[in-house]
């Protein structure tokens, strides 16, 4: 029985390291949790930068966690801050390559920093790996557009299309690349599909003015114009509604 007593102890004492280790991992995912759910709250009320500063010091305490940095990678994305949100979501791949939403985001932040190519790619791998999302391949479809490849981006729209033929906005997209491609019947078709989807989209019927008048029916594109000031309009009456009447007081 005494031989054993020094195996007991050693047991004893590498049971009490475990314990005392588990209970420090897991003091420090609570607090990372804590901090997170902050980070978060911060987030949903427009705290960009507040929730930024959170998501690292949430990043600090739990060390790769591809959410945390995805997150972060939002929240700098609605900072305007997209060089930074691409390092975001390119932190949130190294730690999960298979992260379909980081890819897309990363994608989005370089479409709107004009480089188109890397978008172009980001995207891809983000179908890739959910080719059901098709918010991914109308992102792509417009990088396409971007960097010219017009009858590509009409494939991409086409192919959305096809799993939801109620996307207004692939319908007026697709109706910009035929546009650009000189396929004004198309074009026009392709505008006036997503007219039938939402008729209060101004936009859409300056674009389709314009198509009619390339293509010579002007009677035609003065009514589009009209039904467009119309709406522009009553956009405007709808915003002064929501202006205070109530003058505001300047306090010197």
């Amino acid at each position: 029985m005494t031989a054993h007593k020094p195996m007991i102890m050693k047991m004893r004492v590498c049971l009490l390291v475990f314990l005392l280790i588990a209970g420090l991992i897991a003091a420090g995912c609570t607090e990372s949790d804590r901090i997170r759910d902050q980070a978060r709250s911060a987030f949903e009320d427009g705290r960009y930068a507040e929730s930024v500063s959170l998501y690292d010091q949430a990043i600090r305490i739990s060390g790769t966690d591809s959410e945390l940095y995805y997150l972060k990678g939002l929240a700098l994305f609605e900072l305007v801050r997209y060089k930074d949100a691409i390092d975001a979501f390119t932190a949130a791949i190294r730690v999960k390559a298979d992260y379909p939403a980081a890819w897309y985001w990363k994608g989005r932040a370089s479409y709107m920093m004009g480089d188109y190519d890397e978008a172009v790619r980001s995207f891809y791998k983000a179908i890739e790996l959910d080719e059901a999302n098709t918010e991914y391949w109308y992102y792509r479809g417009l990088a396409l557009s971007g960097r010219g490849q017009y009858d590509l981006a009409v494939a991409h729209f086409d192919k959305i299309l096809l799993m939801d033929p109620s996307m207004e906005k692939a319908w007026s997209s697709r109706g910009y690349a035929f546009v650009m491609e000189k396929n004004y019947t198309n074009a026009l078709a392709s505008f006036e599909k997503a007219l039938t989807l939402n008729s209060a989209n101004a936009e859409n019927w300056i674009n389709k003015a314009s198509v009619l008048r390339v293509l010579g029916r002007n009677d035609e594109a003065e009514v589009a114009i009209n039904q467009a000031n119309l709406l522009y309009k009553k956009q405007g009456e709808d915003i002064a509604r929501k202006i205070p009447k109530t003058p505001i007081s300047v306090v010197p």
